[in-house]
């Protein structure tokens, strides 16, 4: 048989088609992301950012090393096996017919054993580092300052949303926006694109304590006071949004339940998501003594890691051959050992709140995943939808007449949103485009 053959083009195309990310996350190797990219300290030569995989791309790269590639290429250079025994990890089954270079049961466990032992040196090297990064984040948070009075407020209000004097929001004056690297002296420093203005926000864990921080750059001469950022380099409009510390497992709480007892819990990955909602229920006169708001930063905490990743419909990316491969995302069903926001365990009706102008099928994976992890007895799961193409914030701004001639100036949250969004409308009518009833768990 020959590379040419239908099964043996199958058996690689399987194996091509596994996620460098999903095959990282089954070894336990853990990223961050920058950008359009997820980085950290390589999992065989370690460093601190050195290794990076283009989530879009589906390839990776250490720049150390100098190697790269998709995801076969990663098994080959992770276990130092050769393309069929890379081919034969990914898919779990033999070559066609036996053709295969597999190592032997006795250098496979060796193999494993060096990686277990790597793996922890590797994890003990990345605690240290998280800890030392914590209580670098901490300090920022500390020299931030409440946010009444400053261009943070003034970055709400743009948005229709008053001041939710929240406890975990602040405001630094002067915050570095860093991306990529950059060579001095021939030591790699973290590249310095803009500095400005920004509201930022405590990720905080179940107990209490200090995870990380959420970061929005600001600008108020833009519509939306939102700074634009490029890439010099790419031209790329890159995310005003960035995340210092550890954000899984840990949630921002925008507004918790004043009575001490979030019997209602709105979560979603926005913190302008879910002030959105919080302002329209307000200014519609909604009782929300015993209802939190909480954000949860991103999609992959809100639901956690996927048990496994499916085919994407219609989404296809090119290889490093130039050939057209199906796009795998997430799948619905949770991994139930990988952290996710915790959820109040007194909540007794949890909504989850989707935004429409993201990937539809992408965004609809994860929250099924979320309402499935975060299910529990006598809890009703659900999750409200903004209209397509639009996040709860749009739905909030037109509703206030918030349009580009009218951005500078301060909306009358309240009125502007009594009759547009009552209660009944701004939870469920105007944000329950195919919103799904899960019902309690069982």
């Amino acid at each position: 048989m020959t590379p040419s053959d239908p099964a043996f083009s199958d058996w690689v195309a399987q194996a091509r088609g596994v996620g460098v990310l999903d095959e990282l996350g089954r070894r336990g190797v853990a990223l961050k992301r920058a950008g359009s990219e997820m980085v950290g300290p390589c999992p065989v030569c370690g460093g601190r950012d050195r290794f990076s995989v283009h989530m879009r791309k589906g390839v990776w790269h250490c720049r150390h090393a100098a190697r790269g590639g998709d995801v076969i290429d990663l098994v080959q250079y992770l276990d130092g096996a050769d393309f069929l025994a890379a081919c034969e990890t990914l898919t779990g089954r033999p070559p066609p017919r036996g053709e295969g270079t597999r190592a032997t049961p006795e250098e496979l466990a060796a193999r494993e054993e060096q990686r277990r032992a790597r793996a922890a040196r590797q994890e003990a090297e990345n605690n240290r580092y998280r800890e030392a990064e914590r209580r670098k984040v901490y300090a920022l948070w500390g020299a931030s300052m409440p946010i009444a009075g400053t261009p943070a407020e003034a970055y709400l209000a743009r948005r229709g949303i008053p001041d939710p004097r929240s406890r975990d929001l602040r405001f630094k004056a002067d915050f570095a926006f860093c991306h990529g690297h950059e060579e001095v002296d021939g030591r790699s420093y973290s590249r310095v694109l803009h500095r400005g203005p920004a509201l930022v926000a405590a990720i905080t864990g179940p107990d209490g304590r200090f995870r990380g921080l959420h970061m929005t750059w600001i600008d108020l001469a833009r519509r939306k006071g939102k700074a634009e950022i490029v890439d010099p380099d790419t031209g790329e409009v890159l995310p005003a949004k960035k995340m210092r510390g550890s954000k899984l497992g840990g949630a921002i709480v925008l507004v918790p339940a004043w009575s001490g007892v979030a019997r209602k819990v709105y979560a979603g990955e926005g913190i302008e998501t879910l002030l959105s909602v919080w302002a329209a229920l307000v200014a519609a006169g909604e009782d929300l003594r015993d209802t939190a708001f909480l954000c949860a930063a991103d999609l992959g905490n809100l639901a956690g890691k996927a048990r496994e990743t499916i085919v994407h419909p219609t989404d296809t990316v090119a290889d490093k051959r130039g050939h057209m491969r199906r796009v795998h995302v997430p799948g619905p069903v949770p991994d139930f050992e990988s952290l996710a926001m915790p959820i109040p365990a007194e909540c007794t009706e949890l909504v989850l709140l989707a935004d429409g102008d993201s990937d539809p099928f992408f965004t609809r994976m994860a929250m099924e995943r979320a309402c499935a992890r975060h299910a529990a007895p006598g809890r009703i799961v659900r999750t409200a939808w903004a209209p397509p193409g639009k996040d709860f914030n749009d739905v909030l701004m037109e509703d206030l007449g918030l349009f580009p001639e009218q951005a500078g100036g301060t909306p009358a949250v309240a009125s502007g949103a009594r009759e547009a969004l009552a209660p009944e409308q701004a939870a469920q009518a105007a944000v329950a485009n195919g919103a799904n009833e899960h019902g309690a768990a069982a």
